[in-house]
Parts: structure tokens; C-alpha cells; sequence
């Protein structure tokens, strides 16, 4: 994996583009392994060595780490490593970045931030801002191109509000 992700790097930058990686494991909540099911989530976690060596060996711009969180709706709430978060940014000269976002809580947005999370994904809470739009916005007669409009308003709201949050605003 090492090799192949150092020689996208090498491309990327040779087309003046930046390039992302996620190491470790962050899971889907469709498929969430728990303590319960027999399964230590913090086995699959980003450890600071390994986000050193392999920044260092793959020359990425921007590191997405497994610290807690997973991609889709969660089915339990998350519990993020904030310490690891702290270790890795440490570790590590480049942009960390946080997959799984949407659920988190503002408090978790905030410290992971405080803590160097510099980019965030939320996807989920922008598709189901557009969802929700969709369905409140449906009437008897409508077709898809008239809930256009609608959810792009919700977008923006949702994106917007992301972004207040982030900023600190």
C-alpha cells in the first residue's frame, strides 16, 4: 500500500494537485464492530508511528487518521481518542483530517480541532440535509427538477452552519 500511495503522490504533485490518505481503519457504521461483538475498535486506530512512517515514506499532503469515528450514520454514538488526535499531530507535518464526521457532537468537533484536525468530512449530514429537503418539499404533481432548488438551500444551510461551527463562528 506504501508503494502505491508514494507513487500517487509523485503524480499528483508532478500535475501540481495534492493528494489525501487515510491510514488505518475507519470503519462503516453500516458493518460497526463493537467490544460486544468481540472486536477492540482501537486495534484498527491510527498510532502516531505509523502516521510518521508512512507520511515520511509516501510524502501525502494531508492524513486522514482512524481516532473513533466512521463513515455513515452512526448506529452508537462515537467516542473519539482526543489524546491520539494530539499524538499524531505531533508526529506528524502535515493537515490531519477527520473521515466520518456528520454526528459527531459540536463539543467533538471543537476539541478535535483544538487538537489539530484540520479538514472534516460530513458528507451524511449534507446528504440527509438534501433527503429531508426532498421529502418536505414533495407535492402531488412535482418532479425531481423541482425539489432542485429546495435541497440546495438545505445544502447551504448545512454547509454553512459546518462551517460557522468550524471556524469558531
Amino acid at each position: 500500500m506504501v508503494i502505491g500511495t508514494a507513487e500517487m503522490a509523485k503524480i499528483a504533485h508532478s500535475c501540481g494537485a495534492s493528494i489525501e490518505a487515510e491510514l488505518g481503519h475507519v470503519g462503516d457504521n453500516d458493518s460497526q464492530a463493537s467490544a460486544a461483538d468481540g472486536h477492540i475498535p482501537e486495534e484498527f486506530y491510527t498510532s502516531p508511528e505509523q502516521a510518521r512512517d508512512f507520511v515520511s515514506r509516501t510524502g501525502v499532503d494531508a492524513l486522514a487518521v482512524a481516532v473513533g469515528t466512521a463513515h455513515g450514520a452512526y448506529r452508537f454514538p462515537p467516542r473519539l481518542d482526543f489524546e491520539r488526535i494530539s499524538r499524531i499531530r505531533e508526529a506528524v507535518d502535515c493537515p490531519l483530517v477527520l473521515h466520518g464526521g456528520s454526528g459527531l457532537s459540536d463539543a467533538d468537533f471543537r476539541e478535535a480541532i483544538r487538537r489539530g484536525v484540520a479538514k472534516i468530512n460530513i458528507f451524511t449530514d449534507v446528504n440527509a440535509a438534501a433527503a429531508r429537503a426532498a421529502h418536505d418539499g414533495w407535492r402531488e404533481g412535482c418532479g425531481l427538477t423541482d425539489l432542485i432548488p429546495g435541497e440546495v438551500e438545505a445544502v447551504k444551510a448545512a454547509v454553512l452552519a459546518k462551517m460557522r461551527l468550524f471556524s469558531g463562528n
